[in-house]
């Protein structure tokens, strides 16, 4: 009786699940439709997509027991009804209660994720949305409950977290959700499209029949040496092999891979608000929403993305009357692009605002002490604009002065670099900013180059290697005791690779080291000295596991062809262990 009444709710648990799934993504097209509609409010298939997926929501919800989210979308629903048959005309009101009441389902569904049995106080949700039905217009302020009550986007985005103090059941107003903590949850589950299941399938078949011709070959061969043609028969059974796992590595590579657009449909919503908050006119625009990334990597983009497009709307873009006295047209523009370049993924965000003042920032870094000021007057513009990706590079002067760009894009650079990515900036003062972030497709296959220092093999991401020198074709000094080359017109920091691993690392002469790899993160570079390059190889990147995964400078391990570990740098640690060797 014990494992029926299991079996139940585990099928229950998992009707749960399905149906959180859904409704997240209908959820996130309502943010997205609601916003585009208050732009083209006649446009009746918009209406009509928006109506079926708050009536699925409320179908669904009924028939699972989530009383308040039938109840809050069976409201919406009537409105949107209408809307739809044109008894009602789109307002900013009507839109207003409507992307509210969306921000409220939003917790309501967190609720069912986390198991919160709390209630929300939706009644003056519910009673504007009645008087948005009946055509009347409910003030948003009331004695008790005030727009404040109300979630917020940035709120409401988050899962949140039952609090202990508060018993189960109780009704609780929307203040008491926004002073709780939040975390968010990483989805553990992925769509997959119906044909790519069955190219896989057929992959894996394609691939049993290669293993037995391979086996059946081996064993041939190893029973008589003299067969003829024997090792030609090995070779081909080999390529097929090798070409069939290329092709099924790819085939699971885009089961990962999912659409930018998923993380691209919260930024209407986004700007949209911010827009009203700030009092300014911006228009989004999406380029390549169906540029694909693996999943791991959409996961952790999210966060830089609306870091940047926040300073752009609240630092880029001017003031609608200081856009007209500047002879540019009230609204502005922020475009948001992506687009596949080899195994990269680029994202540009551009906006037509007042851009930076690359003297201004020139002069706050010479304050800064990150450069003297005639290192400045010789810098390019764009290299100056490096700067602003500087640990506390900015002040509240630099906000009010020099358009706010460097709030926390150290934080955004660091976060992108986590993902063996890039980000540039350049600006033109006057005309606007461009930022762009060059990511990898994936994180769990990498090109690598393979290199040997002091008896050991180290694997560096080739898309971060800028070029190999014969370290007696350039002039090496010391500074301040510590190696460096000049290659053309630039002085870069050399290092030992030896020296990552061993604490007590013994010195090196520099002629025993006959080459340099130099590499590159964001501006800076730094050059490894190393005895020798045994070429290029895809290799899969595996964790060192939780005792060894801190150590600095090593992002992980691979297993080569020849059965051994070999180790997998990384270079955020290089770098970081490079400024500290003495």
């Amino acid at each position: 009786m014990t494992n029926d009444v299991d079996f139940e709710m585990e099928e229950m648990q998992e009707i749960i699940d399905d149906f959180l799934v859904e409704a997240d993504e209908l959820i996130s097209s309502l943010d997205t439709n609601l916003v585009a509609l208050e732009s083209t409010p006649d446009d009746l298939e918009l209406l009509n997509e928006i109506f079926r997926a708050a009536h699925t929501v409320k179908g669904t919800s009924s028939f699972l027991g989530f009383e308040q989210v039938t109840s809050l979308t069976h409201k919406m629903e009537d409105v949107l009804n209408k809307l739809r048959k044109d008894e009602l005309k789109v307002t900013q009101e009507i839109m207003d209660t409507l992307l509210e009441s969306v921000d409220i389902l939003k917790v309501l569904l967190d609720n069912v994720r986390t198991k919160n049995d709390e209630e929300l106080n939706l009644d003056n949700i519910i009673a504007r949305l009645t008087a948005s039905n009946d055509g009347t217009v409910v003030s948003e302020a009331a004695p008790t409950e005030d727009k404040a009550d109300q979630p917020t986007v940035a709120d409401a985005d988050q899962p949140v977290e039952p609090s202990e103090a508060v018993p189960a059941n109780r009704m609780t107003n929307m203040a008491d959700i926004k002073n709780r903590p939040v975390k968010m949850a990483k989805e553990q589950t992925i769509r997959v499209d119906v044909d790519r299941l069955d190219s896989l399938m057929n992959l894996m078949g394609e691939l049993v029949l290669s293993r037995n011709s391979l086996l059946q070959t081996i064993n041939a061969v190893t029973k008589d040496e003299h067969m003829t043609g024997g090792v030609e028969k090995l070779n081909n059974s080999a390529a097929s092999v090798n070409y069939i796992t290329s092709e099924l590595q790819e085939a699971v590579m885009k089961m990962r891979m999912q659409p930018i657009g998923k993380v691209f449909s919260k930024f209407p919503r986004m700007v949209r608000d911010l827009s009203r908050d700030l009092k300014k006119e911006i228009n989004l625009q999406l380029e390549g929403e169906t540029t694909e990334l693996d999943k791991s990597v959409i996961e952790e983009i999210g966060d830089p993305l609306v870091h940047i497009i926040r300073n752009s709307c609240d630092h880029g873009i001017e003031l609608p009357e200081d856009r007209l006295a500047a002879g540019k047209p009230s609204s502005g523009q922020v475009t948001i692009s992506a687009s596949q370049e080899g195994s990269n993924i680029i994202i540009k965000i551009q906006d037509d605002g007042k851009g930076l003042d690359a003297k201004a920032l020139g002069r706050k870094a010479v304050e800064k002490g990150l450069a003297t000021e005639n290192e400045v007057e010789r810098m390019p513009d764009r290299e100056i604009f490096r700067f602003i990706f500087a640990a506390g590079f900015s002040t509240a002067k630099v906000v009010s002065d020099v358009s706010g760009r460097g709030v926390g894009m150290d934080v955004v650079r660091t976060n992108i670099e986590k993902l063996n990515g890039q980000v540039e900036l350049d600006s033109q003062l006057g005309v606007g900013t461009t930022i762009i972030i060059k990511l990898p497709l994936t994180l769990a296959i990498i090109q690598g180059l393979l290199v040997e220092a002091d008896d050991e093999v180290f694997i560096l991401p080739l898309a971060s290697v800028y070029e190999t020198v014969r370290t007696d074709n350039v002039s090496i000094y010391y500074v301040n005791q510590k190696p460096v080359m000049r290659l053309r017109d630039e002085i870069i920091p050399l290092i030992n690779m030896g020296q990552i691993l061993r604490e007590n690392a013994s010195g090196f002469t520099l002629t025993e080291k006959p080459y340099a790899v130099v590499v590159g993160l964001a501006e800076k570079k730094l050059g490894i000295l190393i005895d020798h390059f045994l070429g290029q190889e895809e290799v899969v990147i595996k964790s060192l596991g939780q005792y060894l995964g801190s150590t600095s400078g090593i992002a992980g391990a691979t297993i080569l062809g020849d059965g051994r570990i070999r180790l997998i740098v990384d270079l955020i640690g290089l770098f970081k262990v490079a400024s500290n060797l003495n």
